[in-house]
């Protein structure tokens, strides 16, 4: 009887701990994967300077007020892939922008319509050089998804330019009507290098900021190149998530120096 109850005790005592030792000992397992897709919209500002012929330079800004006005057609969006510690990232965007301007000499009147096309591209791929669990201000646990990482990153950038500037005269008496058209086009590949910062605040909020480097004076690439992004991400569901940062793109040449930067503003996917 007596060995029939240490039995009984052993069994409930069993059957107590057991589940919950079972818990404790089988963290979710970590995704091998991740891929963010994130559609976005930039409203960037332009500054710079640019060396004239005669050795003279000439300064220029231009507001956003200016570009929106100007503005005819715009897409952007970025990929960004992880395989264990291997990275990827995809940064791509074009703009269309157009304006007239009409100049009246006496009583001969011209016309002008300038059309300016542009495309950049980023590809760059890496290694994750440092983890750190729990993010940069946060201590692990054994489900926590929060991380702080630094990827180590190099690729190409694509940049394509092209300009066309139609100048109409108009007929003035025995003078006729003339039209004039002027394209310019040109694109260039360059090498680029990277360094990514990503901090997971919580398994929600996420910041990220990327910096890189090209041109190299490569080809046709300028001097140098380089781009700053900083992103700050909420992912309000499991997978939908929404960014705001801000976007820098600096390009320097030999007579041309040219700053883009201004607000950023994503929604986006992430699995």
């Amino acid at each position: 009887m007596r060995a029939y109850r240490i039995l009984s005790l052993v069994l409930l005592i069993g059957l107590a701990l057991g589940p919950a030792g079972d818990g404790r000992a089988e963290p979710p397992p970590k995704k091998d994967w991740e891929v963010e897709i994130l559609p976005y919209a930039w409203l960037p500002s332009l500054d710079g300077s640019i060396e004239k012929p005669s050795g003279e330079t000439e300064h220029f800004s231009i507001g956003l007020s200016d570009v929106l006005d100007s503005l005819d057609l715009a897409a952007f969006g970025r990929v960004n892939v992880r395989w264990r510690r291997w990275v990827g990232y995809v940064d791509g965007l074009y703009t269309k922008l157009g304006d007239d301007e009409s100049v009246q000499r006496r009583n001969i009147r011209i016309d002008a319509d300038l059309e300016l096309q542009m495309a950049l591209a980023q590809l760059l791929g890496g290694y994750r050089i440092y983890a750190r669990p729990g993010g940069l201000f946060g201590s692990a646990t054994p489900a926590d998804e929060r991380l702080f990482g630094i990827d180590l990153l190099a690729g190409v950038n694509y940049t394509w330019v092209k300009t066309e500037l139609e100048l109409d005269r108009a007929a003035v008496g025995p003078i006729p009507e003339r039209e004039r058209n002027l394209e310019v086009s040109d694109d260039w590949f360059a090498p680029a290098v990277g360094l990514r910062l990503h901090n997971d605040f919580s398994s929600r909020i996420r910041l990220e900021t990327l910096a890189s480097v090209g041109g190299f004076g490569v080809g046709d690439a300028p001097d140098l190149s380089w781009q700053l992004t900083t992103l700050l991400s909420y992912r309000f569901t499991d997978h939908w998530l929404v960014s705001i940062g801000h976007r820098l793109i600096a390009v320097e040449g030999d007579n041309l120096d040219l700053r883009m930067h201004g607000a950023l503003l994503g929604f986006g996917y992430r699995f």
